[in-house]
């Protein structure tokens, strides 16, 4: 890992660097999204610490990753979880907490030590949120938890509204910031062959490939993405479709529900037998934007969102995009994105789409990548949310 001093120097602010940070997020360590900003602090001299209820699975590199002791029944683990909780936070003695989703971390958000100590900033997740709509006890942990947040950071300016207007935030404790595309991915070389990808994944060198850029699972709608195709592939024998089987849940109920709508899933798609391929491992960001240069078009359909990664890595990579038309990804069109938006219902229109798709011509592709290059650059997005940790720890002590 580069020392601080090659960080500042890289990222070209001059000077002296400044004095890291404690920085404890309190997050599902088996997510890739904590991972990589776990990561992108790490490289920046700041010492992480990722306070997780599951365990991490993978050996963290550059930072530190603890989770809730196991072996308890439910309620028992819960009350140990807020006994630990606290030891950790005397331990870390952290200057920020940074909380990632309103789901399982946002309800251990609430075990924090009470009165004066690190400022809380929360990261909602759309799903989680979208989730706190239907279920009251999800609600009302939303609630309290956004409340006692110094800052909430949505990714899109649709659910920053919906944070200020259903759970009574204020606005002035709203900032949104995009978690933006790695700088290694926006700068990667342009001439490595999509057809050794493809090869790599028994996808036909001169199809047209349609990738499915989120996880499988009902939230993202992988089923009817499977029917959409199924309806155009009698007619466009080109089209190839690749599902991401995307990450195994941390927790066992979630594990077997995925699997089960696996199965079903791969049962559909063995009556295109030679179309559609399921990838089942899990694989590293490099990986998931290597498919998306060898893809001619990405597919993100969710009921819900915020301003997706997965999304704008896809646009990065020079994939056609085919999305839901939701509010967090009509402001990425409003912002200057070239995308298709798909109404519901979704099998129609998404069948309509493909029925006529294609790689984007050359100028909308370079169009779509000099935007994310300009507005999405991760490590302006880490400069920001690094700016932001100061700022409160400042106001904190001061």
């Amino acid at each position: 890992m580069p020392d601080r001093d090659q960080v500042v120097r890289r990222l070209g602010t001059g000077g002296p660097p400044a004095a890291p940070l404690r920085v404890a997020l309190l997050a599902p360590a088996t997510s890739a999204h904590t991972r990589r900003w776990a990561d992108d602090l790490a490289v920046r001299g700041h010492e992480v610490t990722v306070c997780s209820w599951h365990e991490p699975g993978l050996r963290p590199e550059g930072w530190r990753a603890v989770s809730v002791p196991p072996g308890a029944c439910l309620p028992l683990r819960a009350v140990r979880a807020g006994h630990w909780l606290r030891r950790e936070m005397r331990r870390v003695r952290p200057d920020v907490v940074h909380v990632h989703s309103l789901g399982l971390h946002g309800a251990l958000s609430l075990l924090l030590p009470a009165g004066p100590a690190a400022p809380v900033v929360i990261t909602p997740w759309g799903s989680e949120l979208r989730a706190a709509d239907r279920h009251p006890g999800r609600a009302s942990v939303a609630r309290l938890a956004l409340r006692r947040a110094d800052r909430v950071v949505p990714t899109s300016r649709e659910v920053a509204e919906h944070v200020e207007s259903r759970y009574r935030v204020l606005r002035s404790r709203i900032t949104v910031l995009s978690w933006g595309v790695p700088d290694v991915l926006l700068d990667a070389g342009s001439d490595v062959d999509p057809r050794t990808t493809r090869a790599r994944y028994g996808i036909p060198a001169g199809a047209t490939v349609v990738l499915s850029v989120r996880s499988t699972s009902e939230v993202y709608r992988t089923h009817e993405i499977l029917a959409a195709f199924t309806r155009v592939a009698r007619v466009r024998t080109d089209l190839f479709l690749v599902l991401l089987a995307g990450h195994r849940p941390a927790h066992a109920a979630a594990g077997r529900a995925q699997q089960e709508y696996l199965d079903a899933l791969r049962a559909r798609a063995q009556q295109l037998a030679g179309r559609v391929t399921v990838i089942d491992q899990p694989l590293r960001q490099a990986e998931v934007f290597g498919l998306m240069r060898a893809s001619d078009a990405a597919i993100s359909v969710p009921g819900a969102d915020q301003r997706s990664s997965s999304v704008l890595e896809a646009a990065a990579a020079g994939c056609r995009l085919l999305l839901s038309d939701i509010a967090p990804y009509r402001e990425l069109v409003a912002d200057g994105l070239l995308a298709d938006l798909l109404p519901d219902p979704l099998v129609g229109s998404l069948a309509d789409a493909l029925s006529g798709t294609g790689p984007l011509e050359a100028a909308d592709r370079l169009a779509n990548r000099e935007l994310i290059s300009r507005t999405e650059r991760g490590s302006l997005k880490v400069a920001e949310l690094e700016a932001l940790y100061r700022d409160l720890a400042r106001a904190g002590t001061a």
